[in-house]
């Protein structure tokens, strides 16, 4: 009976310790995130709205994406540029100290 409590403490901590591992990777910069490319969602077209047979009630679409028309070109970006899916590095101003 010991054994198989020992098997099972040492499973818990393989899988919280993996789990751990797992999550940490990202800011160690081992898992990066990669910027997509515009071909990758450029061609994407909206579908025509759902055509309901008769006697069917029409599902309530109001709340229903849509993809807006893209009238302006992209904004040129350097090659070393981040992700724009990356928020900015910010690091805040150190606090004024009061006057005496």
């Amino acid at each position: 009976m010991s054994m198989l409590k020992s098997v099972l403490k040492i499973r818990l901590f393989l899988v919280c310790f993996g789990t751990l591992m797992l999550a940490g990777c990202s800011s160690w910069g081992i898992f990066k995130a990669s910027c997509a490319k515009p071909a990758d969602f450029a061609a994407v077209v909206d579908n025509a709205p759902l055509k309901v047979p008769a006697g069917r009630d029409a599902p309530d679409t109001r709340a229903a994406l849509t993809i807006p028309p893209l009238d302006t070109p992209e904004a040129p970006r350097p090659a070393d540029a981040p992700c724009i899916d990356l928020p900015p590095k910010f690091t805040p101003a150190p606090p004024k100290r009061p006057q005496a």
